[in-house]
């Protein structure tokens, strides 16, 4: 056992990745880092980011900040175009949809090409090529060496919302039993407790994972099973493509990037977070979901309130509640915060579009099969997650959320009942 944990636990260096990211301009002061800034303001790059891909990009749960290898890429594109760097919160569900609503001038942070992605945006040359490859306990690698061998009915894929990791899954995998997680920072905990048996990622993460989650193996990571390459991804017709790919040249020849990698690449990346935090990353999760339900509502004109869904809400978690051991009052309480912010977002979503006489939007997700299931993935995620959370929280221990791009009033709701008791 000690022979196989020691074998995987291989040191991460550029080399070891299939392509190689560009290179570095002196590093931009990212510190104002705002969720947004207006289209117009040709003294602003706004860069969308998921935060939550190490070593691309990181959103720190206590400052708010983001970090990793390409938001210091970032600044520095923001540095050579004059301009200064805003950050604007995404998730990888929300990526296309904030895109086509122009809520960003450019994607970055390990974004991979796509069809559907290039069909509605477009990429700058790629700076990394990657594949796909599982990760699972060293322990179990050996069972999971090809798909035929994890697409089988006992075996429990686990996998991240809304990326191209749950598109492969879904894609490849007819018989194993897939989960998606909604957090794609403590995905990787599943597997090492036991409660998933594999992943299947991009190599450059499972590498990344192997080192910071000792008892974790990339398997095969040299050999994936596909073939994708990682790129910047900005509107159609931008103007900032020509501009980006020549930085990207440039970057490229000048061999600095390998240095940045490397160096992000051994960054002490945190790997667990409190149970505080990781209940209010799941509370952003569902939040992020709500401009999805909004432009649904406003398309077909229903009404924001649903009582009777918010009813059989309700009596399932307070039923669920009994059977993990927790207060169905305070489960109730906590569901309650839920629904009246995701309505919150809805009505401030709804008075912005009516002042601004606001059409149908295109693309919209459906309600029944693809957005209610999402936040329904979510709710037994958040009973587990609130069975360890002992309060009353401080506000400052939940950090700055995503969300608050949105509606800052609607964060507030949320997490009102983690902060009292």
């Amino acid at each position: 056992m000690e022979k196989t944990a020691m074998h995987c636990r291989v040191v991460i260096t550029a080399a070891s990745i299939l392509g190689v990211l560009a290179g570095a301009f002196p590093t931009a002061d990212v510190s104002a880092q705002q969720p947004l800034a207006a289209a117009s303001d040709p003294a602003v790059l706004r860069v969308g980011t998921a935060g939550d891909y190490p070593p691309f990009t990181y959103r720190d749960p206590a400052t708010g900040e983001y970090i990793g290898a390409d938001l210091e890429q970032a600044g520095n594109l923001a540095a050579m175009l004059h301009r200064r760097l805003v950050v604007v919160p995404t998730t990888w569900g929300s990526l296309l949809a904030d895109l086509s609503a122009g809520r960003f001038d450019i994607a970055m942070g390990g974004i991979s090409i796509t069809p559907d992605r290039a069909s509605q945006g477009t990429f700058s040359r790629s700076y990394l090529r990657d594949g796909k490859t599982p990760l699972a306990r060293c322990a179990d690698q050996a069972r999971y060496t090809t798909l035929a061998r994890i697409d089988r009915p006992d075996v429990r894929v686990i996998e991240n919302p809304g990326g191209t990791n749950e598109r492969f899954a879904k894609a490849h995998l007819a018989h194993a039993s897939l989960r998606v997680h909604a957090d794609n920072l403590s995905v990787f905990d599943e597997i090492l407790s036991g409660r998933a048996d594999v992943m299947l990622t991009d190599a450059i993460e499972a590498r990344l994972q192997q080192q910071l989650r000792p008892g974790l193996c990339a398997v095969h990571p040299d050999r994936p099973f596909d073939r994708s390459e990682k790129a910047y991804l900005m509107p159609r017709d931008s103007a900032l493509r020509a501009d980006v790919d020549r930085w990207l040249l440039a970057s490229l020849a000048s061999g600095r990037g390998q240095a940045l990698l490397d160096r992000w690449l051994h960054y002490p990346w945190p790997t667990s977070p409190a149970p505080a935090v990781a209940l209010a990353r799941l509370v952003d999760a569902r939040l992020s979901l709500m401009p999805d339900v909004a432009r649904y509502k406003w398309n077909r004109k229903q009404a924001i309130e649903d009582l009777p869904r918010e009813r059989a809400l309700i009596d399932s978690v307070r039923a669920q509640a009994a059977e993990r051991g927790l207060s169905p009052d305070r489960v109730a309480a906590f569901f309650s915060a839920q629904i009246e912010a995701s309505k919150v977002v809805q009505r401030e979503l709804f008075a912005r579009w009516e002042s601004e006489g606001q059409g149908g939007f295109d693309g919209v997700r459906d309600l029944a099969t693809d957005i209610r299931p999402r936040l329904d993935a979510l709710n037994p995620q958040m009973l587990e997650a609130l069975k360890a959370v002992e309060g009353p929280v401080p506000r400052e221990a939940l950090g700055t959320l995503p969300a608050s791009a949105i509606s800052p009033a609607a964060v507030d709701v949320a997490l009102a009942p983690l902060l009292r008791r």
